[in-house]
């Protein structure tokens, strides 16, 4: 249970013993929710507060002044995802807004067939959009390169975020696939060894990100690595899975025309720098287990995941190397 159900269950428990000993019915229509804040970066947002995306736009972006605002929804199988864009004198302001559905069971199904035996997901508008503010929060807190909260909406399932203006991983992963220019994949080799250290920094407080695929991971131009989407992490989660959705959905751009030789090279560039960063040997052999070979095996040709399987697998201590 995340924080702010936690301090709503304790405020609701204390308003109900409350409303027994006071007899003026008005007591009973008090909203406890008006009463709870969790703090952004841009001040304390009250947990009842239901600004929707128009009102976000007028209240945050605009501030009174005269600009233009453009919504744009840039997809989101799962949710919806919008950039909302403000032009005024000083220039253009782009927020995100997430929107949190509850998965219906006609989408729910064919997850829970994909990852049966390997992972549950959180179906729950809420439950997600509570995940995605708290670990987001958590890690920002801890000085983890993550999109700043600049305001939730509980009651429209709302969450807006800085616009982080980046490259995703895997557009890189793509251009290594296909580039036979040694410093343009030395180059994405040594960005992939620095997210495997991060992921282990991460995993050292004991969170499990959930959704690790490289197009969560945001590279900018000055080179900053950047985490997004957190409404499946958890503390205390499997992270030998983060491991495992990584390096095998990596492994799909880089099929099937391409060399296993690539293949193994990501591989052992994220290995190396999740060791590098303090990660544990046993999460990264777990990831080479059938357990979650299976699942990514219609994304990613049985070749690549043989391949990725095996260096994690075979992955050692520095130690044992020594002995061995």
């Amino acid at each position: 249970m995340n924080i702010v159900s936690q301090n709503t269950e304790v405020f609701l428990k204390t308003q109900k013993i409350n409303w027994l000993r006071q007899p003026n019915p008005t007591c009973r229509f008090i909203d406890p929710h008006k009463y709870i804040f969790f703090p952004t970066s841009e001040g304390l947002v009250s947990l009842s507060d239901k600004i929707d995306i128009k009102g976000f736009a007028q209240k945050m972006l605009l501030k009174g002044e005269n600009a233009n605002v453009e919504v744009e929804p840039i997809g989101g199988m799962l949710n919806d995802v919008y950039l909302i864009r403000s032009f005024n004198n000083r220039g253009e302001t782009k927020v995100l807004a997430k929107r949190f559905k509850d998965w219906s069971g006609f989408k729910w199904f064919p997850l829970t067939l994909w990852s049966f035996g390997a992972k549950s997901f959180s179906v729950s508008g809420q439950a997600r959009l509570a995940r995605e503010y708290a670990i987001s929060e958590f890690l920002h807190n801890e000085g983890f390169n993550v999109p700043k909260i600049l305001h939730v909406s509980n009651a429209e399932r709302l969450v807006f975020m800085e616009y982080i203006d980046g490259e995703n991983l895997s557009e890189a992963i793509k251009r290594l696939a296909t580039s036979t220019d040694l410093s343009t994949i030395q180059n994405v080799l040594s960005t992939v060894g620095r997210v495997g250290e991060l992921f282990a920094k991460v995993h050292s407080y004991d969170v499990a990100l959930g959704d690790t695929k490289p197009d969560n991971v945001l590279i900018k131009r000055d080179g900053t690595i950047f985490l997004i989407d957190f409404e499946q992490a958890t503390k205390e989660g499997d992270k030998a899975w983060d491991l495992a959705v990584f390096l095998y959905d990596s492994g799909h751009y880089l099929e099937p025309l391409y060399s296993n030789s690539k293949v193994e090279s990501v591989a052992k560039a994220f290995i190396k720098g999740y060791l590098k960063g303090g990660g544990s040997v046993l999460n990264v052999r777990k990831a080479g287990a059938p357990k979650y070979t299976r699942v990514f095996s219609i994304f990613t040709i049985p070749p690549a995941i043989r391949v990725i399987s095996d260096v994690c697998k075979k992955t050692e201590h520095k130690e044992e190397k020594t002995h061995g």
